[in-house]
């Protein structure tokens, strides 16, 4: 039997995006992670100190200063049950404000020792005081964060990790001495006290020190209107949608302020001219309202298969954490009975001769492809990111290429200087790894192209997929652009076909 669990692991945004995506008459077309602005404050300000002592120790004080200092009468007279005035009683013992026992010819008594005398004075008596504590403000919604500061990241890591910074609104600088003056500050300096400190009220500001920008770890989805070119920001935080975010965003239009519709604009653009030289019979005006009009109607399918991969997952985790063979056997029965389910479902979805991937597909769709393919994998995709193809990742190729499966794997972006990823964003680890397996496996055909736009994902003669997916760098980059991402799977063998004979003729 398991005690004390581990906390519920953070959710990742491909698993918010998932869980999200469905909003009436709105398209789920991206979703990356983001560092939000905080500003980090030293302040100093007359505050009101809370009592030191909790206020049924102070009552019970009280009461035996003025006499009523036996067990019976002190739960008698404060209306409290006996059990509970006894064990307030062995607490106060322990920390030396009262001495309890029997005198001469009386039962046991409570007697104030002189420690407890000066705590009862010094909780009958509250004055103002000058205190220092450090404030944690939003840079978008301008309130107080109530949140430990060690939650927060500098921008430094905030951009290797590669989150997208957010700007503070409605400027992009830290809140004056008038602006923190006017804020309700008592609640966020409660939450954020040191335990040997206690303030009810902050009554004036007095002094601000240097005021550092931090950041908040989100995730940030981003809908397009399915009839116009609205576009609509939403925020989560620890997996959870922060409202006050999201409103204080849309109220400042942060939607013009970073550029976003134009940028999803052109980004959809050029996907469709890719789309369009690659796939030109899937583009056109007929063929993409057939397709827009099966979107609806797979949403129950996409939506189950990804509600039986996170169940797959979780059990797979209990599975590691199981402390009997018993309960492995069983676990591994639940996750086979999952697999078989999720199959039904992506038959669903695979009987649809071409069809949208919703943006959260792409990332298990593509880890789900090195896991089965059976006689061909082809990849291509302008950039690699070593955060992407990982040791697990590459592991996953190798294994592949072992079982006699030919990989085609094709990147490469130019010599366009605004193309060049600053250190592990250019992926040097897998591609060396690759390569140099390339030399030893003749079925492994890894190769730059040495500029391409194209992003093909290719498995057997099941699927293909074409569209704005990067499916070996699709994690984390600071300078990636807010944009639409639209991708066709194709489930027609001959058309799949032909995709994987010509860029199997002309790039490899």
């Amino acid at each position: 039997m398991k005690t004390n669990p581990e906390p519920a692991p953070q959710l990742e945004p491909n698993d918010i995006a998932r869980r999200h995506y469905v909003k009436p008459g709105f398209k789920l077309i991206d979703f990356l992670q983001v560092a939000l602005p905080v500003f980090v404050i030293p302040v100093e300000a007359i505050v009101i100190s809370s009592k030191p002592l909790a206020l049924v120790d102070e009552f019970i004080l009280r009461s035996i200063s003025e006499g009523i200092n036996s067990l019976a009468d002190l739960s008698g007279f404060l209306g409290l049950d006996n059990l509970f005035v006894q064990k307030r009683l062995a607490q106060l013992i322990a920390d030396d404000l009262i001495a309890y026992g029997p005198t001469a010819g009386s039962p046991a008594l409570a007697r104030m020792t002189s420690k407890g005398q000066d705590a009862l004075k010094k909780a009958m008596l509250v004055a103002p005081s000058r205190e220092s504590f450090v404030l944690a403000i939003d840079g978008i919604t301008r309130q107080p964060l109530a949140t430990k500061r060690s939650n927060l990241i500098s921008a430094v890591d905030a951009r290797a990790y590669g989150y997208t910074e957010i700007r503070a609104f409605p400027q992009d600088k830290a809140p004056e001495f008038e602006d923190l003056a006017s804020m309700d500050l008592t609640s966020a300096v409660q939450k954020n006290l040191r335990k040997d400190k206690s303030i009810e009220k902050v009554m004036s500001l007095v002094h601000v020190g240097t005021r550092r920008r931090k950041c908040q770890e989100a995730t940030m989805l981003v809908f397009r209107a399915e009839r116009g070119s609205e576009i609509h920001v939403e925020f989560f935080v620890d997996g959870r949608p922060h409202k006050q975010v999201t409103d204080a965003f849309a109220r400042y239009d942060g939607v013009k302020t970073l550029h976003i519709q134009e940028q999803v604009e052109r980004s959809l653009r050029e996907t469709l001219n890719q789309l369009e030289s690659i796939v030109p019979e899937f583009v056109t005006e007929k063929k993409s309202q057939e397709v827009d009009a099966t979107r609806t109607a797979l949403q129950p399918f996409v939506a189950k298969v990804g509600f039986i991969e996170s169940k797959i997952e979780q059990k797979q985790i209990d599975i590691e954490e199981a402390d009997s063979h018993a309960e492995v056997q069983q676990l591994r029965k639940q996750v086979e009975q999952l697999q078989a389910e999720k199959v039904k479902a992506e038959l669903e979805l695979n009987s649809i001769d071409v069809r949208h991937l919703e943006v959260h597909e792409h990332r298990p769709l593509f880890m789900r492809s090195l896991e089965i393919a059976k006689q061909r994998l082809l990849i291509i995709s302008p950039w690699i990111n070593d955060h992407v193809l990982n040791n697990i990742r590459l592991q996953k190729i190798r294994a592949l290429v072992d079982a006699g499966v030919d990989v085609y794997i094709g990147y490469g972006i130019g010599d366009n200087p605004n193309h060049k990823r600053p250190g592990k964003n250019q992926g040097e680890q897998a591609i060396k790894y690759l390569s140099e397996l390339a030399k030893k496996k003749p079925n492994l055909h890894f190769k730059n192209l040495g500029d391409t736009h194209a992003k093909i994902l290719l498995v057997d003669d099941k699927y293909a997929v074409a569209g704005s997916f990067n499916w070996l760098s699709f994690e984390g980059d600071p300078r990636k652009d807010f944009r639409e991402e639209m991708s066709l799977q194709l489930n027609l063998k001959p058309q799949i076909e032909d995709l994987f004979q010509y860029y199997k003729e002309t790039r490899f």
